[in-house]
């Protein structure tokens, strides 16, 4: 996704883009980072500033997101940037305050990953699932809403 350059995770002097909104399936309508955005932008703040530096900046940030945000999925099923936070000192800061709720749900997905290809394969699977149901519900509910109207509107004129 393209950003504006104070917005862009390539900018070790980036403000993130929040996802602050608790009811996840409506994330497709937000301009916001992504696992990936938080992990390239941590990168560049090291390069830059050094891990001190770059791991409080961080967690400065990613402690405002909302509960429900993404962030649950970085933290919950994300292996590449669970293992990333591992290597740079930071994952169990990720599971502050409520965010500990999806701690057990990190391990499991630990597990499944260790487990085999084939599963964690098909664990992925479903979360792609999942995050397509959840795009694909909303705008099936607004099709439905309009196709209601107009066929009502029609069959109104008619009987007039």
């Amino acid at each position: 996704m393209a950003y504006d350059y104070k917005n862009s995770p390539s900018n070790p002097d980036a403000v993130p883009l929040y996802n602050d909104n608790i009811f996840k399936f409506w994330n497709w309508l937000d301009n916001t980072w992504n696992c990936n955005d938080w992990q390239t932008w941590h990168k560049n703040m090291n390069r830059k500033y050094g891990i001190e530096f770059a791991n409080d900046k961080f967690l400065t940030y990613w402690n405002d997101l909302a509960t429900g945000s993404f962030a649950i999925d970085c933290r919950s099923f994300d292996t590449s940037f669970r293992d990333y936070m591992k290597s740079v000192g930071l994952f169990n800061s990720l599971y502050s305050g409520v965010g500990i709720i999806s701690q057990p749900i990190g391990i499991g997905s630990d597990i499944i990953t260790n487990a085999g290809e084939a599963i964690s394969g098909a664990a992925k699977g479903t979360r792609k699932t999942i995050n397509t149901l959840s795009f694909l519900l909303p705008l099936l509910l607004i099709i439905a809403v309009i196709f209601a109207i107009v066929y009502f509107s029609k069959k109104y004129k008619i009987a007039k």
